[in-house]
C-alpha cells in the first residue's frame, strides 16, 4: 500500500527535495539516551533507519553513528536515497529484517512511518534484533500543525482536514494522536521516555507547496481524480495562499507581496518522540 502513494519519478524526486526534515533536538535526544547522558565522542556503531523514504532522518543519524542502514519498501525512494560514505540503503519491507542477525543492531529509527507498517510484526522484529541491554529502539512522528498567519493557517487547515481527509488513510489518526493508542504494543515499556519538541520551518510558497504535495492523502487524491484535478487542486490552493497574504497587507496598509514567490510561510508542527531501551 505505502509504496504506491510514494513511487514515481516526479514525486520521489519531490520527496527528497522538498520533505521536510526534522529539528537537531530530536537526534540529540537519541544520542543521550543511548549513551545514558554522558559526555563522549563514541559514536553508535550500527543504526537501522526503517522506513526511511530517501533519508532525511537516515543522514542525519549518520553524523553521530559509524554505520547506518536506511530500508523503505519503494524501490523509486531508495533509488533518490541521499548518499553518504557511511550509509547504505536497501529496498525492502519495514516488518522484515531477516537481513539483520539477533542481537546485532545498537539503534533501531523510524520517522513518520510506524502507522503505515504491521506493527505488532514489526516489534517482533525489532526486539529480535536488537542487542540486549544497550539497542534503543527510536519512534517519532508529527502531527501538520499550524501556520503562524492566521488567515493562511485557515487556508492551511481546510485543505487538510476538509479537502484531502476523504482521500486520508485509515490509518490517519494515529498519527494524530502521536501513536498514544499503540504505546501499549511498545515494547521495554520500563524503559520509555518521551519528548514533544516543537519544529519551526520557513518558506516561500512554492517548496511549501512542493512539500504539500507529498503527504499522503494528496497522493491518493491524485490516484483517484487524475492528473488534471490533481493540478486544478493544487493550482486554487496557491491563490488561496496568495489571497490570504494580500489581505492582511491591505488590512495592514502594506504591498509586500508583489512576487508571490517571495511570500514567506512559517509553520510550527509538534514532534512526539519515543525512546525504550532493550531490557
Amino acid at each position: 500500500m505505502t509504496s504506491q502513494l510514494f513511487v514515481g519519478e516526479d514525486h520521489t524526486a519531490k520527496y527528497r527535495l522538498y520533505r521536510p526534515g526534522y529539528p537537531k533536538e530530536v537526534f540529540e535526544h537519541i544520542r543521550n539516551y543511548y549513551f545514558d547522558g554522558k559526555s563522549t565522542d563514541e559514536k553508535i556503531p550500527l543504526a537501522v533507519d526503517v522506513a526511511c523514504g530517501s533519508g532525511q532522518a537516515t543522514v542525519d543519524l549518520s553524523s553521530f553513528c559509524e554505520r547506518v542502514i536506511g530500508t523503505d519498501v519503494s524501490a523509486d525512494q531508495i533509488a533518490h536515497a541521499i548518499p553518504k560514505d557511511n550509509v547504505e540503503y536497501r529496498c525492502s519491507p519495514g516488518e522484515d529484517l531477516s537481513f539483520l542477525e539477533s542481537n546485532s543492531v545498537d539503534l533501531i529509527t523510524i520517522a513518520t512511518a510506524l502507522h503505515w507498517l504491521d506493527v505488532e510484526k514489526f516489534l517482533k522484529e525489532v526486539q529480535r534484533v536488537l542487542k540486549p541491554h544497550v539497542g534503543v529502539i527510536a519512534i517519532w512522528t508529527y502531527s501538520f500543525g499550524s501556520l503562524e498567519h492566521p488567515d493562511a493557517d485557515a487556508v492551511y487547515q481546510e485543505f487538510h482536514q476538509v479537502t484531502l481527509k476523504p482521500y486520508a488513510n485509515e490509518k490517519q489518526p494515529l498519527v494524530t494522536n502521536y501513536y498514544q493508542s499503540l504505546i501499549p504494543l511498545f515494547p521495554y515499556k520500563s524503559t520509555l521516555q518521551e519528548y514533544t519538541i516543537e519544529s519551526r520551518s520557513e518558506s516561500t510558497l512554492e517548496p511549501f507547496l512542493s512539500a504539500l504535495e507529498t503527504v499522503s492523502p494528496a497522493q491518493t487524491y491524485r490516484k483517484q481524480m487524475g492528473e488534471q484535478k490533481y493540478q486544478e487542486l493544487f493550482n486554487t490552493l496557491r491563490e488561496k495562499f496568495i489571497q490570504a497574504y494580500r489581505k492582511s497587507e491591505v488590512q495592514n496598509d502594506k504591498d509586500q507581496v508583489g512576487d508571490a514567490n517571495q511570500i514567506k510561510i512559517t509553520g510550527v508542527r509538534p514532534i512526539r518522540l519515543y525512546l525504550m531501551k532493550k531490557n
